[in-house]
């Protein structure tokens, strides 16, 4: 089921949700043309109980989707934007795993629709293509009903960044700008939710596969970095990812993992 406020030049139409339940494992589609976060709806719902299977919310444009800590998503209409929620037994100490799990799951989904073999993660939550930023991913543990999991995604599509600020378009890209064409969001979709849900079960089976493809596609992998850990900074080479999603820097005082942080330079 799915609730839809139309407005003009739409991306999703009524074929299209109804179709997603169909060609996917979501059961439940929350839709919006227009929202501020779909991960604060999808916590906003987790407080309402269980689920009747993986619920998501999806939305056209978003006025202030989230990031990590204080970081905001910029976006424009053509964009997707969505969060998924689910259930979930996942521990906090494993959201470094989930996150790249997820990464990866965006990386080959991007793949296959645009034939191109260049998306790179960056740790801890993001994918690059081109050595700029393409999608960005937010986890979070509802603390209402913490057996539930909400998996925010961000992946510029059709959402030019021709004109965004003068500092995203040094940064970031969208798959239009790479491919000089624009690309069909349902499909795209479909294809994302697809990867996701073979991705999460390699996750519960403790698939090794999974590390060998977060190390293959680690964009910082032999670079000098810096983590910001909130209480202090990690500076060296980084040395890639470690079985249990953390990034390894070799600093003067030997190899450090850092489980949770931001890479505020690479």
């Amino acid at each position: 089921m799915h609730r839809v406020t139309m407005t003009p030049d739409v991306a999703f139409t009524d074929a299209d949700l109804d179709q997603l339940p169909k060609s996917t494992f979501v059961r439940q589609v929350d839709f919006h043309r227009t929202i501020d976060s779909t991960n604060r709806r999808a916590l906003e719902i987790a407080r309402g109980g269980s689920l009747d299977g993986p619920l998501l919310v999806l939305a056209e444009s978003q006025t202030d989707g989230r990031g990590r800590g204080t970081n905001r998503w910029w976006a424009r209409p053509g964009a997707l934007t969505f969060t998924l929620l689910i259930d979930s037994n996942l521990p906090q100490r494993r959201f470094p795993q989930a996150s790249l799990t997820v990464g990866l799951a965006v990386c080959e989904a991007i793949e296959e629709v645009h034939q191109r073999s260049d998306m790179q993660l960056k740790w801890p939550n993001d994918v690059y293509c081109r050595q700029r930023k393409l999608s960005g991913i937010l986890i979070e543990l509802p603390l209402s009903n913490p057996g539930l999991l909400a998996i925010g995604i961000g992946i510029n599509i059709n959402n030019s960044l021709g004109d965004a600020p003068a500092e995203l378009q040094a940064t970031a890209t969208a798959l239009c700008d790479v491919a000089g064409h624009r690309f069909e969001l349902t499909e795209v979709l479909t294809g994302v939710l697809n990867r996701l849900q073979y991705r999460l079960e390699c996750i519960g089976r403790h698939d090794d596969e999974l590390r060998t493809k977060w190390r293959e596609r680690c964009l910082l992998t032999d670079r000098n970095v810096q983590v910001d850990l909130g209480t202090r900074k990690v500076a060296g080479r980084c040395r890639g990812i470690d079985d249990d999603g953390a990034l390894v820097i070799e600093t003067p005082a030997g190899l450090e993992p850092c489980f949770a942080g931001s890479v505020t330079l690479f």
